[in-house]
């Protein structure tokens, strides 16, 4: 048996409907003879007659094309719901989406993008794992994550990246820190008071190496691996941090304020790391996602 194509069931339905070869050439966008031989591969494949053409007086159908059409209408209707749904699949993304997150960028992204993908693509679970940025990486790259949120600086080889956002290490201290009432302060300012550090690396080391490049030694009085902890201490008044992102209060309610650093300090981007090959639809919709989160 010869195979039936979706092609000659579209050619015998515009036949029938209008009852000419010419006619359903011309609706079909092909020749004539495009028309007639898939009309005679289809008797062909069926071992029936369809139609009875009759040159200058048009086409008809036989008993058994006329039994046929409905079933060909069928799977042709059949056939584009199918492409329609898979239009919709593609438009509505749905599934879990693993994202991993360097841990202390977590509290200013996660609930941008929770909020946005249950606004755009509510059918999609996003699945974050939030940790350093060497193992969040190396995860992605063994295809257990899709992508990485991480600063430039943290980048490991074989990576793809895309662009999200600038940024640039800030002072934050209490409204009534003796500094509060400069608008950007020095290093050489904050290397006189007591400081509260990230212990994340890189971030210690670069911070600290802004400081000893200029021959100044900070007061270091904590150091701690979580930003709220940070955030909570400078609220205290216990010291200043230097920390990427602002905020105007801590994680207990105290009052915050932000301050440039005068100093030439170099940016760290916020990068989107991506595996090598292939981008899928859902990350194409986290990149979207990122275009508008919001820089704090």
């Amino acid at each position: 048996m010869n195979e039936l194509t979706l092609r000659q069931l579209e050619y015998f339905v515009a036949v029938a409907e209008t009852q000419s070869i010419t006619k359903a050439a011309a609706t079909s966008h092909v020749s004539q003879a495009a028309v007639s031989l898939a009309l005679t591969e289809l008797e062909k494949t069926l071992g029936v007659t369809l139609t009875i053409r009759r040159p200058a007086k048009g086409v008809v159908l036989t008993a058994e094309g006329r039994a046929i059409l409905p079933e060909a209408r069928a799977i042709l209707d059949q056939t584009q719901q199918l492409a329609d749904r898979a239009s919709q699949v593609r438009k509505s993304l749905s599934g879990p989406l693993h994202i991993g997150c360097f841990r202390t960028l977590s509290m200013h992204v996660v609930p941008h993008l929770v909020e946005w993908f249950a606004r755009h693509h509510p059918a999609v679970e996003l699945i974050f794992d939030e940790d350093n940025a060497q193992d969040i990486q190396q995860k992605m790259l063994s295809g257990q994550l899709s992508a990485c949120l991480i600063y430039e600086a943290q980048l490991e080889p074989g990576c793809r990246t895309v662009f999200v956002q600038d940024h640039r290490r800030q002072a934050i201290m209490s409204p009534q820190h003796p500094l509060a009432e400069f608008s950007e302060v020095s290093l050489a300012q904050l290397a006189d008071f007591p400081a509260v550090l990230l212990s994340e690396q890189p971030a210690l080391e670069r911070t600290l190496n802004e400081f000893y490049s200029r021959s100044l030694d900070p007061k270091i009085a904590a150091r701690t691996r979580s930003v709220q902890t940070v955030q909570n201490l400078v609220g205290r008044n216990f010291g200043y941090g230097v920390l990427m992102h602002a905020s105007s209060s801590s994680p207990e309610g105290r009052p915050l304020i932000t301050r440039n650093i005068s100093d030439s300090i170099p940016r760290n981007a916020l990068m989107l790391a991506l595996p090598p090959g292939h981008t899928t639809a859902a990350v194409r919709a986290l990149e979207a996602c990122l275009q508008e989160l919001p820089n704090t």
